[in-house]
């Protein structure tokens, strides 16, 4: 009691300090001066993506100003884990986060739990109600750490075990501790790679009976997901696990569709009716799967040379996003991308330090991207890509600490990390920032390998937690090969190589409906007079004050249909597809 008290005094007397409790003094960054720094940040504040909301004040003020110093530290917590570090990159013992994460944690309960008397307008209202349940699902304790321990780096102990035996939450972290283990460590023909290097090497390895054994060296990836595949593998016992935790509401899953205005069938329609697009510029004859990574990947096998290594695709990187208004660096985006044992296999982004306010400016945060690569090549460039999306969006917001986060809904997050990114698979951007290019049936056979196969991995969640007594390995052996035209092999369990199928029900299906918001908004950019093909220095500002830059301060559905004039459109993205039919080769339907 007495040390609660104490720390309770201690945030009490920092609250003191002008809207900066709790956290460290902003340094700049190393590689620039004091005054390049400053300059700096008032260009960035002149060029800013967006008018930027007041700094806190009103009756919510000392609330929302503690609320943004516990985010802050609960940020640094997770960084830490994420770099697998025991000082955060300022130089901080992860000892002195924790303690100025309880700190900050006592502070803000104490101001929640005083309240207010003073009458909350509407906007106030929502902001104090986003805290409270930010506070409610999580950021009270460190329990999304980890599952009671399980999520952690798997071991043959611990991969050895009884599903059936295990609650939800215990079974969803064991699996993904024993998924990232097998995805991290791969051993072929004596080379030791990971999942994201063996698939990269799909698509430009010519010799079939090697690209066969890189396929296959998956194997312990899928049996890690879903054992033996009988009835109480971990996934089927996953599946069932979820479906009785749902009982009779909609399902993650489900509600993807209706958040912007879909009936779940209506998107199943969507899904399927891309497919058959997708399929139509497809050979007729089946191929074997990993025979058909290399059909898709031409693009890959001829452009992966000229950015062969790590180094190559974050200087392709940070060139185009420099082009259109976005430098990384100045954005304050750090990369965190060499493989290490215990590292998430998963590449993802997130909130080193989000935007925050200081004596009434607003001061730039630290997007960081986490990837684990070996090497270059043309699909972790796009994957790279992908990420600094993420990173230049929240790098954007412009809000008050209460919404100072991703959007509510994933789905149109994931939407707008593509946006700029997919700009890739066009041949006169190849030519610019590669030097060559590939046909463009080739590059949209690349830019769309990847989405089929999301849309193909949505079908299969939706099924199989329709359906949870269904065989998972047959049900996606009839999808790819009625959609994706690969050989059916019910045998294997080749569908269980993407860890959000584990503690992520649904969030594939983000990428691929997704890929119709990203469609929709980029054919919406140009008609506005910002194409992308053009890019420019002011696109990103205007993708901020557009799209950016609200966090939660509204919907995602308010602002994707007020940046299209209304409800998303299949249209865009199935014009898109039938690009791809004039480059069929083989024989042809």
């Amino acid at each position: 009691m007495e040390a609660e008290r104490a720390r309770t005094d201690k945030a009490e007397e920092a609250d003191k300090a002008e809207g900066t409790a709790f956290i460290p003094a902003l340094s700049a960054p190393s590689a620039l001066s004091a005054s390049a720094f400053s300059a700096l940040s008032a260009v960035l504040l002149a060029c800013s993506p967006g008018p930027p909301t007041p700094a806190p004040h009103g009756p919510l003020a000392r609330l929302e100003t503690s609320y943004q110093a516990l985010r802050y530290w609960d940020d640094q917590r997770r960084l830490l884990g994420s770099l697998g570090a025991e000082l955060t990159p300022a130089g901080l013992p992860e000892s002195a986060v924790r303690e100025s994460l309880a700190v900050a944690r006592s502070t803000f309960n104490a101001k929640l739990t005083a309240g207010s008397s003073t009458p909350l307008s509407p906007a106030d209202s929502g902001a104090r109600a986003t805290m409270v349940e930010a506070w409610s699902n999580g950021l009270s304790t460190d329990a999304t750490e980890t599952n009671d321990g399980e999520r952690g780096t798997g071991n043959g102990d611990q991969c050895n075990y009884q599903p059936a035996e295990l609650d939800l939450d215990r079974l969803t972290g064991r699996m993904y501790a024993c998924y990232a283990q097998a995805a991290n460590l791969i051993v072929v023909d004596g080379d030791t790679l990971n999942r994201l290097a063996i698939l990269g090497r799909l698509p430009r390895t010519g010799d079939p009976a090697r690209r066969r054994r890189l396929f296959l060296s998956l194997q312990p990836v899928w049996r890690s997901v879903n054992g033996d595949n009988r009835a109480g593998s971990p996934y089927r016992t996953l599946v069932r696990l979820r479906r009785e935790a749902w009982g009779d509401t909609a399902s993650p899953i489900e509600r993807k569709g209706p958040a912007f205005g879909l009936a779940p069938a209506e998107m199943e329609r969507w899904l399927t009716e891309a497919l058959g697009e997708s399929r139509e510029a497809m050979p007729d004859s089946l191929l074997e799967p990993w025979d058909w990574y290399y059909y898709a990947g031409e693009a890959s096998r001829r452009l992966s040379p000229l950015v062969a290594t790590v180094a190559d695709i974050r200087r392709v990187n940070d060139a185009w996003y420099t082009v259109i208004g976005a430098p990384p660096e100045s954005l304050g985006i750090h990369y965190d991308l060499a493989p290490r044992p215990g590292k998430d296999p998963v590449a993802y982004t997130d909130f080193g330090s989000r935007n925050r306010w200081a004596s009434g400016r607003l001061v730039q945060g630290e997007p960081w991207i986490f990837t684990a690569y070996l090497d270059g090549g043309f699909d972790n460039l796009s994957e790279l890509l992908h990420e600094t999306g993420h990173g230049i969006h929240i790098a954007a917001l412009r809000t008050r600490p209460a919404w100072m986060d991703w959007p509510d809904n994933d789905t149109f997050t994931e939407a707008l990390a593509d946006v700029a990114a997919l700009e890739l698979y066009e041949p006169r951007w190849q030519r610019r920032f590669l030097g060559d290019s590939v046909p463009l049936a080739a590059a949209l056979r690349a830019k769309y390998a990847g989405i089929v196969l999301d849309m193909a991995w949505a079908l299969f969640e939706i099924r199989v937690h329709r359906q949870p007594e269904v065989d998972p390995d047959r049900l996606w052996s009839d999808i790819t090969r009625e959609y994706l035209g690969i050989a059916p092999h019910p045998e294997w369990s080749w569908w269980a190589m993407r860890g959000q199928l584990i503690d992520g029900p649904g969030y594939l299906v983000n990428y691929a409906l997704g890929a119709f918001l990203t469609a929709d908004l980029r054919a919406r950019a140009a008609r506005r007079g910002h194409p992308f093909g053009t890019g420019g220095p002011s696109l990103y500002p205007w993708l901020g004050r557009e799209l950016f830059r609200f966090g939660l301060e509204r919907s995602s559905r308010e602002v994707l249909e007020q940046f299209l004039g209304g409800q998303v459109r299949p249209d865009p993205l199935l014009a898109d597809l039938r690009r791809m039919a004039g480059g069929r080769t083989g024989a042809h339907r």
